[in-house]
């Protein structure tokens, strides 16, 4: 049962890289301009905003990466056993964490700092939050194991 979990998280971790390679193709001049479902130009508004690229670093980048991390561990954990399975697990539940925070500031930030709103900033804050306690609680029968 807990195989089935690391799978909804694998398959949500992937829809995140997805989401998040979308709008880091429109941040790297890929492609010229973005859908964006119910509000406007507001997803080209708040992925070009100068609080999109901390450090001069198009913060889409962050979200493949993180994404991908996600991805990978989800497909490793069912494959593995003993101190890797935990250490992957507690991996998990970092990253998880980390993703929730961020997910919350930059949904806050967004109307704020842009004063608009991004459907796909909004669609990866939804991933990091249906993922979170899909991750916790898979990790948490892990962890506790011996």
């Amino acid at each position: 049962m807990n195989h089935k979990r690391w799978l909804w998280v694998l398959g949500l971790s992937i829809a995140g890289v997805l989401d998040s390679l979308y709008l880091l193709l429109f941040q790297t001049r890929k492609i010229e301009h973005l859908v964006c479902p119910i509000f406007g130009q507001g997803c080209e508004r708040v992925a070009s905003s100068p609080a999109a690229y901390p450090g001069g670093i198009p913060d889409a980048i962050f979200g493949v990466a993180g994404y991908g991390l996600a991805a990978v561990t989800a497909a490793a954990i069912p494959r593995t056993s003993g101190k890797v399975k935990k250490s992957l697990a507690s991996a998990a539940v970092g990253g998880s964490i980390v993703a929730l925070g961020l997910s919350a500031y930059l949904t806050y930030a967004q109307p704020q700092k842009t004063g608009a709103w991004c459907f796909w900033c909004l669609t990866s804050a939804a991933i990091a939050v249906v993922m979170a306690p899909l991750v916790i609680s898979g990790a948490r029968g892990i962890l506790r194991s011996e």
